[in-house]
């Protein structure tokens, strides 16, 4: 196990297996755990997330061609992609209110997996140092989140701050000697794949990212046209006039379907018409 899995990652499994079963005995938890449950079998949540695990599978294919991937990644991909790709995915949703985005996650991915992967995670303690490390850390992080959102634990906040940073330079530290240490082997091959893989995987996903992104910010705006008009086929027939029409710019559709009414969706002519005399109305007030 030791060969598939290091201590930390052990630690990590044994806590979050005695949190479950914890959850399971608690009926507000299980619950809770339900309705989350329920809410990602969503048709929609679980079509994204399958598109992504088969891009993710050809985009391995295709490194795998090249001769960059390998079996021994399997582990590291599979953490990757509970860790790094689902939480991506999660922010495809404010992709376009953030400037440069992409180029922020990219160097975000670089300086992040750099810590990470390079240092802390690569050298990992005794099992029952890590079993102490894993839900001191998990806790320290929880109070400290929990203090930062009211200002009246502001003390915590600072205090709980000061904690979380000695735990990342010990961690670093330890790395680092781990490094000083065992310099051949931290410079063989393997351990480069081992570091750039989580990178590689990260900016090859951002093309998903961004179409996701773009699906939901379409969808978000075309889903008013389904308050217009019960009918299926006017339904399908503004949505795809609009995007015709307006193509790229997501903007002016929006408008275009915050300027029209339910009166104007009652018909092909109508809808063509409304798109007409919002256009008028934007070179009006140009």
């Amino acid at each position: 196990m030791d060969q598939i899995l290091n201590n930390r990652e052990i630690a990590v499994t044994i806590w979050t297996v005695l949190f479950l079963v914890w959850a399971c005995t608690n009926r507000e938890v299980r619950k809770s755990i339900k309705q989350v449950f329920f809410a990602f079998c969503n048709r929609s949540i679980l079509t994204i997330y399958i598109l992504m695990a088969s891009y993710v599978y050809f985009v391995i294919g295709f490194l795998s061609s090249v001769g960059i991937w390998n079996s021994g990644q399997f582990k590291n991909a599979i953490v990757w992609l509970f860790f790094v790709a689902s939480v991506e995915l999660f922010k495809a949703s404010i992709i376009h209110k953030e400037e440069a985005y992409f180029s922020k996650s990219i160097k975000g991915h670089f300086k992040l997996l750099i810590i990470f992967e390079f240092i802390v995670a690569l050298r990992s303690f005794n099992l029952i140092t890590e079993l102490i490390i894993v839900p001191l850390s998990a806790l320290a992080v929880l109070i400290f989140t929990y203090s930062k959102m009211n200002d009246k634990h502001q003390s915590v906040e600072i205090s709980m701050s000061w904690v979380l940073s000695f735990l990342g330079v010990c961690m670093i530290g330890g790395g680092l000697f781990f490094i000083y240490s065992n310099f051949d082997k931290f410079t063989q091959s393997k351990t480069f794949i081992d570091f750039s893989m989580p990178i590689i995987l990260s900016i090859l996903l951002l093309p998903y990212i961004y179409l996701v992104s773009v699906y939901i910010l379409y969808e978000k705006i075309l889903v008013r046209v389904n308050v217009y008009t019960d009918n299926r086929f006017y339904r399908f027939y503004a949505k795809t006039k609009g995007l015709m029409r307006f193509k790229t710019d997501y903007k002016n559709l929006d408008s275009w379907l915050a300027f029209s009414c339910i009166f104007d969706f009652e018909s092909r002519k109508a809808i063509s018409e409304s798109i007409v005399n919002f256009k008028a109305k934007e070179i009006t007030h140009h």
